[in-house]
């Protein structure tokens, strides 16, 4: 996809400074190019940089590769990573590793590597979960936000002044200000460097659109809309790993709607989320790139804060009954403050002193309280330090009442947490207007809860619609075997894992022999019938790695990973001979079904995963031509 001028991207590239690998890395990604290049050639190099060695041999340990042992050496690494993710690896890595710093101020280059890494991170996790897995989607998430990068590298200053107008406002404003003073966008950058580094074309127009989605034409369950959506909740997720704490609960909500369109529900986001920040911090220490502590999410979730578009509309209702605690060692003032409240429609309790409020605070669940400053065992002031250490104590409103108001002591109180105070004697007006001032933010904070349960609730409802739909967008209706959409999927997968990897994957076409007949004869119920039947055989006969899907009519098509040409065979004919001895149900009679059965085997010379499928079709024909009712291995012999 061409997003960016040509020639405009020539005169960048001419000025010399756009980011690129340099030292071991460009060494590495020259000698890559080379076609007699080995394993051995590219661990030699590799052994030369301690730090880059230390960085493949970690990746290739990660959960993406589901190594059965730990991955020790360099050559290992290579192998299970592959030579074209090793390449993107490298300059990856190479890039972060030469741009740390810079001249353009208003860039936080730090923050940028610890964001990208995260989304990094979340991609590769988000890519496997969803079993897209691409070996790039590290990488990709890495790289997605070079073009920012190289706009700082080039137009320091310039762009120190874009970033400065667009701060606060929508992502938008900045492309906007970006094409109006450099003919150019950090999207469209971003795209012409990934084509400049050889990056598949499909990750490219993933990079491009990641951060609107909907201006790219991805047709909803396709592996590319799952690609663009994976890596634009992973920069949202990796934007909130490096938020401040408020920021992070403001954030959190749109992350909910965001999984909720991959089939990923609020609980399952959440485990993930705290697994990328492990990840992220393990990783952080390896490139020596800045991360943060975070709590669990699901304690993020539990303070997270949404805006209330109804507060102004109920500000002006009548006042919200609440439940208070006093505490106050001094009877007479608790009981008049008692009495004083429940005339006001407040369910009210009282404790003595701070420590028998700790305890008040557990059975009843205040939503205020107000408290004596100056109480034996426990005042005030730590009684209100002791409850913001609490989950439930953190949201309480508190109000403490002192007969000295002196500017030392009021900054002690608000720094302990304290909300408001009141000066003794004080009066009934004054007590009441401080307290509605408390309902107000009490209200407030309800509502928000309400919302963000209504936000996760209406989250998780759309996770398990979209997960509904993508299994049915997926499902053949009839048989309930993976469609035709699903099998070329799962095919593509693996025809790039047999590219990469080196593995050899089969794969199978069956055809039922005489299905016309059946149909003339038994009627379409019974040919239906023996469709589904014929499924059962194939689910049954199956093995754990295989991948069964109803392609179209009365053609099944069967992909067997890690098996090669002559294993295929024999498990094809296992399969021909199981048809041979079942019978299937038509009305009261019970009819014998035979299968013809193509079988190819992946090969380097193949230009394209559909010639492996064509392969397969070319030796069903030959199979079909036979005599039916056999299996025909694709061979160069076999007529095309």
């Amino acid at each position: 996809m061409e997003v960016i001028n040509q020639n405009r991207f020539k005169e960048l590239k001419a000025t010399g400074q756009l980011p690129s690998p340099k030292g071991v890395a460009l060494a590495l990604l020259n000698l890559m190019q080379q076609d007699d290049v080995t394993i051995q050639d590219i661990a030699h190099v590799v052994q030369t940089d301690p730090a880059l060695s230390g960085r493949l041999i970690k990746f290739s340990n990660s959960l993406h590769f589901n190594t059965r042992r730990p991955i020790a050496s360099i050559p290992e690494a290579v192998m299970v990573i592959g030579l074209p993710m090793v390449r993107q690896l490298v300059l990856g890595f190479s890039v972060l590793s030469d741009h740390r710093n810079g001249k353009c101020n208003a860039f936080n280059y730090q923050m940028f590597w610890s964001c990208s890494l995260a989304t990094a991170i979340a991609n590769q996790a988000l890519s496997a979960q969803a079993k897209t897995s691409s070996e790039e989607t590290f990488t990709c998430g890495l790289l997605s936000g070079i073009g920012r990068l190289t706009l700082a590298t080039l137009f320091p200053d310039k762009y120190a002044k874009v970033l400065s107008s667009a701060a606060g406002a929508p992502p938008d404003e900045l492309i906007r200000l970006e094409q109006e003073q450099f003919d150019t966008d950090h999207n469209e950058l971003a795209a012409a460097m990934l084509k400049e580094w050889g990056f598949p074309a499909i990750l490219i127009e993933i990079v491009y659109h990641h951060e609107d989605t909907e201006k790219g034409d991805f047709q909803a369950g396709s592996r590319a809309y799952t690609l663009v959506h994976s890596l634009n909740l992973s920069r949202s997720l990796a934007n909130l790993c490096v938020a401040d704490e408020s920021s992070r609960r403001a954030l959190l909500p749109g992350l909910y709607v965001l999984g909720a369109r991959l089939g990923i529900d609020a609980e399952a986001l959440m485990t993930l989320s705290d697994r990328v920040v492990s990840e992220w911090q393990q990783w952080g220490k390896i490139l020596d790139v800045p991360t943060q502590d975070l709590p669990p999410f699901a304690e993020i979730a539990a303070m997270v804060e949404v805006t209330d578009n109804e507060a102004a509309e109920k500000s002006d209702q009548a006042e919200l009954p609440l439940r208070i605690l006093v505490v106050d060692d001094d009877k007479a003032v608790s009981n008049y403050l008692q009495k004083l409240l429940i005339s006001h429609g407040h369910t009210v309790f009282s404790a003595a002193d701070g420590q028998e409020g700790l305890e008040k605070m557990l059975e009843y669940n205040p939503q205020l309280v107000i408290s004596d400053w100056v109480m034996p065992n426990m005042n005030g002031i730590a009684f209100c330090r002791s409850l913001r250490t609490t989950r439930d104590g953190r949201g309480l409103y508190f109000i403490i009442l002192t007969a000295l108001a002196d500017e030392d002591r009021l900054v002690e109180a608000f720094e302990a947490g304290v909300d408001d105070y009141l000066v003794k004697p004080f009066s009934v007006k004054v007590l009441m207007a401080r307290l509605r001032a408390g309902q107000r933010l009490i209200q407030l904070k309800e509502e928000i809860s309400r919302e963000r349960e209504e936000v996760r609730r209406i989250a998780s409802e759309l996770a398990v619609t979209n997960r509904r739909l993508q299994r049915l967008a997926l499902t053949d209706s009839l048989t309930l075997l993976p469609n035709r959409r699903y099998g070329m999927d799962s095919l593509e997968q693996e025809w790039e894992a047999a590219k990469n990897g080196g593995r050899p994957v089969t794969c199978m076409l069956i055809d039922l022999d005489r299905f016309k007949q059946i149909n003339d004869t038994y009627g379409h119920d019974t040919g239906d019938t023996a469709l589904k039947q014929a499924a059962n055989i194939l689910k049954n006969s199956s093995r754990t790695q295989d991948i069964v899907s109803r392609i179209g009519g009365e053609e099944f098509m069967v992909i067997c990973p890690d098996t090669s040409l002559k294993e295929g065979a024999q498990y094809a004919e296992l399969i021909r001979k199981t048809f041979e001895d079942s019978l299937i149900n038509a009305g009261a009679e019970r009819i014998k079904i035979n299968v013809s059965i193509g079988v190819a085997e992946y090969n380097p010379a193949m230009p394209h995963f559909s010639a492996l499928i064509k392969a397969a079709d070319d030796a069903l024909y030959q199979a079909k031509l036979n005599g039916r009712n056999k299996v025909v291995a694709y061979t160069s012999t076999v007529p095309r």
